[in-house]
């Protein structure tokens, strides 16, 4: 019963934000509208902030999920875009009555999961260490976040399609090349250490 009521006032959230922005809408209006009493919604949240910060956490394990059943970057970003579109309303008023901050722990935290299996299978056949493996995801995913971030900024006109086949030119074969000279700097760091060690 927790979970539906809780499911229920983000639905009402979702709705007044249809009318008017996330900082001029009080819990006694989102009581209202979801038809319970204030002291059932602080059961659940300390405030709308709290429920916002639930909504983005449940999406962000919702979006783990989906983004895991895709068979490549280009679907997994495509999933997020369209996801940020379809709740655009939401997001823009989050994004412009709270902070950027949770907005971007949201893309990240969804971001990397692409980011990092990409990564993976780029390094297949390269021996790179893991941190290196790990430096090179959170690179890409700041950078991929930083473009969503501005793609949200500019009231999400660009189509998904042509940020997505922008990134396509760089990161696939820009994933690989630094892979391979961690590669190189690693061996050559191991070489180093070897030689120091025989003299």
């Amino acid at each position: 019963m927790s979970q539906l009521t809780k499911k229920a006032l983000e639905a009402s959230l979702k709705k007044l934000l249809e009318k008017k922005p996330l900082s001029k809408i009080t819990v006694t209006d989102l009581a209202a509208e979801c038809g319970i009493n204030r002291h059932t919604f602080y059961y659940h949240f300390r405030d709308i902030y709290d429920l916002v910060q639930w909504i983005y956490m449940t999406e962000t394990e919702y979006a783990r999920e989906q983004i895991r059943e895709k068979d490549s970057w280009q679907q997994g970003m495509e999933w997020v875009l369209k996801r940020a579109i379809d709740d655009k309303k939401f997001v823009m008023s989050v994004y412009r009555s709270i902070s950027k901050e949770t907005l971007t722990g949201f893309f990240v935290e969804q971001v990397y999961i692409f980011v990092h299996d990409q990564i993976e299978r780029e390094a297949a056949d390269i021996i790179v260490p893991e941190e290196q493996k790990e430096f090179v995801a959170q690179f890409f995913t700041h950078g991929l976040v930083g473009i969503l971030l501005n793609w949200v900024d500019h009231d999400m006109r660009q189509e998904p399609k042509e940020i997505i086949e922008m990134v396509g030119v760089m990161m696939p074969g820009e994933c690989r090349s630094i892979l391979q000279r961690f590669s190189v700097k690693g061996t050559d760091n191991r070489r180093e250490t070897g030689n120091a060690c025989m003299q």
